[in-house]
C-alpha cells in the first residue's frame, strides 16, 4: 500500500500520530507512531483492525463485544516474555491496539540466517516460552496460534511473543448465526476472509475445529522445536489448506532422517510433542522443558534405535508432572527412596515406578518395535532407567 493511498497514515490515535506502515495485511494494518506530548511514551505500536466494509450491524455489535472482552484481559498480563497490551479503544469505528517499540527482529528473520539452531541454544528459546505459556495457562488462556511470526528476539537476543489474543479478535466464527463449513477451513479464517495463522504450526485438533486447550500449545512448542534443530518443520504444503491436511492426516516425518546428527532421543521428545492425539501428547509445556532438559543433561545421546524402549520410559516418566517440575532450563528430579540393601550396592541400579503411575500412554507417533525390559521381578512396575548409584 502506497503512502498516497493508506487512509490512516498521519491520523491521531489516543495522541499518537501513525508515521510509519510496518506491515500491512487484509485483517490489521501495524503503524509505529510518535507524540510529542510529555506524559506519554514518544513512540509506540498501533495495530488497527479492519472490519469489511459490507459487515451487517450484528456482526459489527458482537465483534465490538468480543474485542472489549478480549481486550479488557489482554491489558491485565504481564510477563517478561509478553509484548504487554498498553491500550485499546475504538475511534470513529476504528478498532485498535498500542503496544510497545523495541528494537530487534521476528524469529521469522533470524531464521533466514541461522536456520539449524544447537540442541542447547533451542532449549533456552523453548524454556522462556514455556514458561509464558504456563503463566497463560495458570490464568485460563490459550495462545493457539504461537509460530515463528510471533516471536520476537529484542537487540538483547531476549525473548517476547506478540499477537496474543488477535487471532481470537480477528477469527469469522460467532459473528452471525450461519455455521461455519468445516470442510473448507472457514473456521480457521478471520473477518475479512484471510487465515488466521500460519499452517505449519496448527495443532491437529484446532484444524479439525476443536476449540484446543494447552495441548495445542504444546504441539506449537514441538513444530517450533523440530524446525530449529532441523532447519524446516515437519509439514509444509503448496497452499494453507494442503498443509493443514498434513498434520491431520499424514504419518510425521523422521528428524533423524532430515538431520542425522540429531541423536534419537531428541527425535523421541519431539515425537511425543507432536502427537496428533492431545492426550497422547506431553500434557503441558513445562513436561515438554523437562523430558528435553533431561535428554540433554543426562546425554542420552542414543545414536541407534537398540536403546529407543528404555529411553521412551525415561521421557514416558518425564512427562508426568506430578513427578518432575523444571525451573529455568534446570532440571529438579524427584529424590528416589531406595532400600538400604540396595543402597550398598555397587552395581547398576534400577529404578522402578508403578505401571498406574507411568505416563503410560505416551508412545512413539510411528512406534517401533522393541524387546520388553526386564521389570526386576515385580510384574507392576515399568522401568525407568537403570544408572550407577551415584556417590
Amino acid at each position: 500500500m502506497s503512502a498516497s493511498s493508506d487512509p490512516y497514515l498521519g491520523r491521531k490515535i489516543r495522541g499518537y500520530r501513525l508515521e510509519h506502515l510496518l506491515q500491512h495485511g487484509s485483517s490489521m494494518s501495524i503503524y509505529r507512531a510518535r507524540t510529542r506530548e510529555l506524559w506519554l511514551l514518544p513512540e509506540v505500536i498501533v495495530t488497527i483492525f479492519h472490519l469489511p466494509k459490507n459487515m451487517s450491524k450484528q456482526a459489527r455489535d458482537r465483534f465490538r463485544d468480543r474485542f472489549e472482552q478480549e481486550s479488557e484481559q489482554l491489558i491485565t498480563l504481564r510477563h517478561p516474555h509478553l509484548f504487554p497490551l498498553y491500550g485499546y479503544g475504538e475511534e470513529e469505528g476504528i478498532f485498535y491496539h498500542i503496544t510497545p517499540d523495541a528494537p530487534g527482529e521476528l524469529l521469522t528473520t533470524r531464521l533466514k540466517h541461522q536456520k539449524q539452531w544447537s540442541a542447547q541454544a533451542a532449549l533456552q528459546l523453548l524454556t522462556r516460552l514455556a514458561d509464558l505459556l504456563e503463566y497463560l495457562h495458570e490464568r485460563g488462556r490459550v495462545f493457539l496460534y504461537l509460530n515463528k511470526n510471533t516471536i520476537f528476539l529484542n537487540k538483547d537476543d531476549e525473548v517476547q511473543v506478540m499477537k496474543l489474543g488477535q487471532p481470537q479478535i480477528l477469527s469469522a466464527s460467532n459473528l452471525s448465526d450461519q455455521k461455519l463449513s468445516l470442510a473448507s477451513y472457514e473456521h480457521l479464517k478471520s473477518i475479512t476472509g484471510s487465515f488466521l495463522s500460519a499452517p505449519e504450526y496448527l495443532a491437529p485438533e484446532v484444524v479439525r475445529g476443536a476449540e484446543g486447550d494447552k495441548r495445542s500449545d504444546v504441539y506449537s512448542l514441538g513444530v517450533l522445536l523440530f524446525e530449529l534443530l532441523s532447519g524446516r518443520p515437519p509439514f509444509m504444503g503448496e497452499t494453507f489448506v494442503e498443509t493443514v491436511r498434513k498434520h491431520v492426516h499424514e504419518p510425521l516425518p523422521s528428524l533423524h532422517e532430515i538431520a542425522p546428527e540429531i541423536p534419537v532421543a531428541l527425535e523421541l521428545v519431539i515425537n511425543h510433542a507432536l502427537q496428533r492425539d492431545p492426550e497422547r501428547r506431553f500434557q503441558s509445556p513445562q513436561a515438554l522443558i523437562t523430558a528435553l532438559a533431561h535428554v540433554l543433561q543426562e546425554r542420552l545421546y542414543t545414536s541407534s534405535y537398540n536403546q529407543i524402549a528404555q529411553t521412551i520410559q525415561q521421557i514416558r516418566a518425564l512427562a508426568e508432572p506430578q513427578q518432575t517440575r523444571v525451573v529455568s532450563s534446570t532440571l529438579h528430579l524427584p529424590e528416589q527412596q531406595q532400600p538400604a540393601e540396595e543402597q550398598a550396592q555397587a552395581e547398576p541400579i534400577s529404578f522402578y515406578i508403578k505401571k498406574q503411575q507411568a505416563f503410560s500412554h505416551l508412545q512413539a507417533r510411528q512406534p517401533v518395535s522393541h524387546k520388553p525390559l526386564t521389570n526386576g521381578g515385580d510384574p507392576d512396575a515399568t522401568l525407568l532407567f537403570e544408572r550407577p548409584l551415584e556417590a
